[in-house]
């Protein structure tokens, strides 16, 4: 079996603001979060801090959550490219 590629291209003719951040939805399929790459690289900053700040928490609900902040931060990190 062929792996996923890891960036959807859609067709859509525009650039910068023609699609902003925020929900998304493939016909009857469920909404999906679009966030644009600008605001990608503000999250993994963020992203990346909350995991450093809060890596020693012995809370299994804060672990938990720390492990999907690090796969997405990991996502945009390497999938997301800003371009001027």
């Amino acid at each position: 079996m062929r792996p996923l590629p890891r960036i959807t291209q859609i067709p859509l003719e525009g650039g910068s603001g023609v699609v902003p951040t925020g929900a998304l939805q493939f016909k009857n399929d469920w909404p999906g979060l679009f966030i644009r790459g600008d605001k990608a690289v503000e999250l993994l900053i963020r992203f990346r801090t909350m995991v450093e700040q809060l890596k020693d928490s012995t809370d299994p609900k804060i672990a938990a959550g720390l492990v999907t902040l690090q796969e997405l931060a990991d996502i945009i990190d390497r999938d997301v490219i800003v371009r001027k």
